[in-house]
């Protein structure tokens, strides 16, 4: 390990979440994202590196804007510390710019808002190409409906109940989504998110509902009255995890 002062790193990373176990190191899973990119630190460093990760996606989901701190000893060129950590990565993993960020900056804890993107194809046959990264719909799945029921999740309020349950979970589940917006590309149909903070599992939970609105399976007031009585008997399934992608993640000076 080289001589000097911790100095801390961000980094922004993008990676297929196909054939990764999630984000984040689990004692019987090797194949993490912050495993495989703790490792190639580690080949930089010459010792342990801590990655820490603006927010932890789940097994499957993609990222093209993901934002990760780290502290390396002593100041390096953050140019040079694109290729030399990618150089360590596989194909499937990215370091796609680095940046000296301040001593105290957290890449979770100051981030202002994030940006998830998630993707339906209503092609009657799915490309290859894009089978990785949208979920199939049915054809006739209305674009209007969906944007109708997708009004009535803007703001802050308890999304508890579209909330991964984890024993031993505390804390408020109380979130702000800034928007909800829907659009149509040709045959894909897509939702993007945009809020301060998300709770495991949100996403594809209400993906899931607003999939079974769109193609009429259930009432477009089932989200409102999931907020209304947090009763999760009345969740549709949870959207594939392959159609999801974070975007981005803004911080408070802008970047």
């Amino acid at each position: 390990m080289r001589n000097g002062e911790p100095v801390r790193y961000r980094a922004r990373v993008a990676y297929l979440g196909t054939f990764f176990r999630g984000w984040q190191v689990q004692k019987n899973a090797d194949r993490t994202v912050q495993a495989v990119l703790e490792a190639a630190l580690f080949r930089v460093e010459g010792g342990p590196v801590r990655a820490v990760a603006a927010g932890r996606t789940d097994t499957g989901v993609h990222a093209d804007g993901q934002v990760v701190h780290f502290d390396l000893s002593g100041a390096r060129d953050p140019g040079s510390l694109v290729p030399a950590i990618n150089a360590s990565l596989p194909w499937d993993l990215r370091v796609l710019r680095v940046d000296r960020a301040t001593p105290d900056f957290h890449a979770r804890r100051d981030a202002a808002w994030k940006d998830y993107l998630y993707r339906w194809n209503r092609e009657p046959v799915v490309p290859p190409t894009l089978a990785l990264f949208t979920a199939p719909l049915s054809p006739r799945a209305d674009a209007s409906r969906m944007r109708a029921a997708a009004e009535g999740l803007a703001g802050e309020r308890d999304f508890g109940v579209f909330g991964v349950r984890s024993s031993g979970q505390g804390g408020s589940t109380v979130r702000r989504l800034h928007f909800v917006r829907i659009s149509e590309r040709g045959g894909e149909l897509r939702a993007l998110f945009r809020g301060d903070a998300f709770l495991r599992g949100m996403v594809r939970s209400m993906c899931g509902v607003l999939a079974d609105v769109s193609r009429g399976r259930v009432p477009p007031g089932r989200v409102d009255e999931l907020l209304r009585t947090g009763d999760r008997r009345l969740l549709s399934q949870k959207a594939p995890a392959h159609g999801l992608t974070l975007l981005r993640v803004s911080y408070r000076d802008g970047s």
